[in-house]
């Protein structure tokens, strides 16, 4: 059920394949090292979730623009088809908001990390390119992103599940921000990708999948590596911290 749960969700957050011939070196990624995150680049702008816990028990309907925002961009991923997704340099497909795609660099994780009583099923982080996006896609896009956007973007996009494997309730806001090696830090609250009404209570043994799309506005032949800062792990019943701020640094250069 585990792998059918992540093949899932790579299907629904992926772009419709129509590969080409474009042959790429395989990223050989080394085993992933958590360590405590500096201060500084913990983003106070992805320290909260994006709705109150009233709001997704019903007793306080918010229908404020992002949330309108992440239900059509949702509704139309939820109606797109479900091929293979793009998997080499240079694949191209159509993106499922609307227009085309094409898959700049890509760094297969597929790696297991503990986060005291969390594990983070790290799955796949991807540089893209989008085109020809038309115009309300756009318009859902930018207020998810707080700036205006083109109807060209390149964004990063992360794919990984959280799995609690005890019986403690725990709250875990999860990712925090994105530090490129080049370029300005990019906020989580900027996720286009993100589900409508998220909640962030992992109560027993559960798993979420989560997918963040975060438009990247820099360079992308310079981007040689990002650092994902992941927000602190608490009791969700006590609010005390179990895991301050952790980061990962993950590649997108070939390791020799």
């Amino acid at each position: 059920m585990f792998i059918v749960q992540l093949l899932l969700a790579l299907a629904l957050l992926g772009g419709s394949d129509s590969s080409n011939d474009t042959t790429s070196t395989q990223l050989e990624v080394n085993p992933l090292l958590p360590h405590p995150a500096y201060s500084e680049l913990v983003l106070e702008s992805g320290l909260k979730p994006f709705r109150s816990e009233l709001t997704y028990k019903g007793l306080e309907p918010d229908y404020n623009q992002f949330e309108q925002a992440a239900k059509i961009l949702q509704d139309k991923l939820l109606e797109s088809a479900l091929p293979p997704l793009l998997s080499k340099s240079g694949d191209t497909g159509t993106f499922d908001y609307g227009g085309q795609l094409k898959l700049l660099k890509t760094v297969p994780l597929k790696q297991s990390i503990e986060f005291g009583p969390l594990t983070i099923h790290m799955m796949d982080a991807q540089l893209l390119e989008a085109s020809d996006i038309p115009d309300d896609t756009r318009k859902n896009i930018s207020i998810l992103n707080h700036e205006d956007v083109g109807p060209d973007i390149t964004y990063i996009k992360i794919i990984y599940s959280v799995e609690n494997t005890t019986d403690q309730n725990i709250g875990f806001y999860g990712l925090n921000s994105i530090h490129p090696n080049t370029g300005k830090p990019i906020s989580a609250d900027r996720n286009f990708m993100r589900k409508p009404y998220v909640y962030h209570q992992y109560d027993g043994v559960v798993m979420d999948n989560m997918g963040y799309g975060l438009v990247y506005t820099d360079d992308p032949d310079k981007l040689e590596s990002i650092e994902l800062v992941f927000n602190r792990i608490y009791d969700y019943d006590t609010g005390e911290t179990i895991v301050e701020p952790t980061s990962l640094n993950i590649p997108f250069t070939v390791q020799k």
